[in-house]
């Protein structure tokens, strides 16, 4: 089970990068269109906020919480033992596991009723559908409840 669930956060990482490349291209594009021409690209703040970002930030999502690499408060972390850390760690991991995919069923629904109302924007002469991004928070929050039960196995062995 690590090793698929380590693959499935893989490849959300590498959604998260590709859209990264592709939000850079479209960006500068549009700085160099709007600084030589004096047109920008129409539409390219709806297509940052509605399609790039959703997959930025979801996708790389799981990949930082099975690193550890989450924001973190350590209050109590230095009064316990190593053990009651381990199992603190693992209990958190459970917690944000549970909410996760809570949080998932519920995107997830959002998701469908966006694919099904056909929600999309509308710019100068072009519709695009913006249900990927939809679709990606709700599956960033399935692969942060896979990355976190992954972790809480891995803290359960010393």
């Amino acid at each position: 089970m690590l090793r698929a669930s380590d693959w499935i956060i893989r490849l959300g990482e590498g959604v998260a990068m590709a859209a990264l490349a592709a939000m850079m291209l479209h960006l500068g594009a549009d700085i160099v269109l709007r600084t030589a021409f004096g047109h920008p690209l129409g539409g390219t703040v709806e297509i940052v906020a509605e399609i790039y970002m959703p997959l930025v930030v979801f996708g790389a999502l799981a990949a930082v919480q099975l690193r550890g690499e989450e924001i973190r408060v350590d209050l109590i972390d230095k009064a316990l033992t190593p053990a009651m850390r381990r199992r603190f760690d693992q209990l958190s991991q459970l917690v944000m596991a549970a909410a996760a995919v809570a949080l998932a069923w519920y995107t997830g629904g959002q998701a469908v009723h966006a694919i099904k109302i056909g929600k999309r924007i509308e710019l100068e002469g072009l519709v695009l559908p913006s249900w990927p991004g939809h679709i990606m928070v709700a599956v960033g929050f399935a692969l942060l409840a896979v990355a976190a039960l992954a972790r809480a196995f891995r803290v359960a062995r010393p």
